[in-house]
């Protein structure tokens, strides 16, 4: 049976669609208190979830804030509900939009700046975070490919 909603990520608001009729079913915006500037969205989606991670960003292609933060959110497939976010600070501001997700097997894993972040996909917990080697070269980050066995996930620049 084919899933129920089409799902669009475009400048930080996710909507869904009806697939029947395309009809806007719910609609959610990254509650970053800012709709100044243009968002970088990744997402993924299931049956029961919606996962986005989102960046606010200049038109010069630097994030927005100071910290070059990113916030991931988990949504409820159905209803849009915002079930768990966090934000995930870069610790600087970086020249490109770095955030590479992946889900698999209960967790959310996003790469963003030097991080790697595991979260539960059911709570929201943060289950471990580590730094990744070899991110930043000469002061420009590159964003990281994230892969399990059969699934993976490739960052690009912008």
């Amino acid at each position: 049976m084919p899933s129920q909603l089409v799902i669009t990520a475009v400048d930080g608001i996710v909507t869904a669609h009806a697939r029947a009729t395309g009809e806007v079913a719910w609609a959610f915006r990254i509650p970053d208190g800012k709709a100044d500037h243009p968002h970088v969205t990744r997402i993924h989606a299931d049956e029961q979830r919606v996962v986005v991670v989102a960046g606010r960003m200049e038109e010069s292609g630097f994030f927005a804030t100071a910290d070059a933060t990113a916030h991931v959110c988990c949504l409820d497939y159905a209803t849009g509900e915002l079930l768990w976010r966090h934000p995930l600070k870069g610790g600087q501001n970086i020249v490109h939009f770095t955030a590479t997700l992946l889900v698999e097997g209960g967790q959310v894993l996003v790469a963003h700046a030097e991080l790697l972040v595991a979260f539960s996909l059911e709570t929201g917990k943060q289950q471990w975070q580590r730094k990744v080697e070899r991110t930043a070269t000469r002061g420009t980050y590159t964003s990281v490919g994230l892969a399990v066995p059969g699934h993976a996930q490739q960052g690009d620049r912008k």
